[in-house]
């Protein structure tokens, strides 16, 4: 059931995504977008927001890293006195107020020992493409003052640390949480650990495009959408927080050509906390994060000294 969800939300994703760019192309095709040189701020009013009444209906919102700005009946803005071409393109600023998105995360983890990755003679080393890191985040990038911005916001995030030996069993006996090697098994297929955590993050950045994102618009009848990405450098380096929301390890092993699967819940010294930094750096469209945990995944004394690292990409 579990299989199932996930490639559920695997084909949700490419289909939001095939459809974005499927409206793109619908609309593209039938005329040349007109490139009108003129930058302008985000709308002061409803900048990030949806209202629907009898009259006019407006929804603007960033979803897996395309910002869709969905409007009906908007003649009275600053291209009402020109001619407005069906497919346009333009340059909109973020200089003021605050803009709200729901970003999808994805990226891989490791931990470090004392400043050092994990050697093949430890039970616990995990394997670097193997180990998922999946989040989702309600984010809030907020003007400052010139180039500065902050991104704030809260959101869920699920570590899976999936050991290089197949074999590695967590054992919470005696107080203390050990990594043993199971022997009494036939084939040893998959043993990992999973924990899920509640986010919290504050991330000033420096944006040197100062929220300059290119904005194609496409018009049909009185109805207009519009998708934009940003634009230019940005890097910013800030805190972030989690509470522990759960924990789990799975084993699967195969004996006498029958396939056995083993989860077991909690138990395991995970720390209730965490806290750490987080590096952001963007460029253009394209958005990658790194997070360190300054405390160790396991409680002081109850398990190895591990600190989590996380590489990933945002959407």
């Amino acid at each position: 059931m579990k299989k199932q969800f996930n490639i559920f939300l695997i084909a949700m994703a490419l289909l939001l995504v095939n459809q974005s760019l499927s409206a793109q192309w619908m609309w593209g095709r039938q005329d040349d977008l007109e490139r009108l040189d003129t930058i302008v701020s985000i709308p002061k009013k409803n900048s990030n927001s949806i209202f629907i009444n009898d009259n006019d209906f407006y929804l603007r919102m960033g979803f897996l890293g395309i910002n869709v700005e969905i409007e009906d009946d908007w003649d009275s803005d600053w291209r009402s006195s020109r001619y407005r071409p069906r497919n346009f393109e333009y340059i909109e600023q973020h200089d003021h107020g605050t803009l709200k998105s729901l970003d999808f995360e994805i990226g891989f983890n490791n931990y470090l020992n004392n400043g050092s990755f994990p050697s093949s003679s430890d039970l616990y080393q995990v394997k670097p493409l193997g180990s998922v890191y999946v989040g989702l985040n309600w984010n809030h990038s907020t003007y400052v003052s010139g180039p500065l911005y902050l991104d704030w916001g809260g959101g869920f995030s699920w570590y899976n640390y999936k050991f290089e030996n197949a074999a590695t069993r967590l054992d919470p006996n005696g107080g203390q949480l050990n990594f043993v090697e199971e022997t009494n098994i036939g084939s040893a297929l998959k043993s990992k650990l999973k924990v899920s955590y509640l986010n919290v993050k504050a991330v000033p950045m420096f944006d040197f495009s100062r929220g300059k994102r290119i904005v194609r618009k496409y018009e049909e009848d009185d109805v207009r959408v519009a998708f934009s990405h940003k634009t230019g450098f940005r890097i910013g380096v800030g805190p972030y927080a989690g509470l522990r929301l759960g924990n789990k390890a799975k084993y699967i092993d195969r004996t006498d050509g029958d396939r056995d699967k083993v989860k077991s819940k909690g138990g395991f010294f995970v720390n209730d906390f965490r806290y750490g930094a987080r590096l952001q750096i963007g460029i253009n469209g394209f958005d990658m994060f790194m997070t360190y945990d300054f405390n160790e995944l396991f409680e002081n004394g109850k398990g190895p000294e591990l600190n989590p690292i996380t590489i990933g990409v945002t959407f």
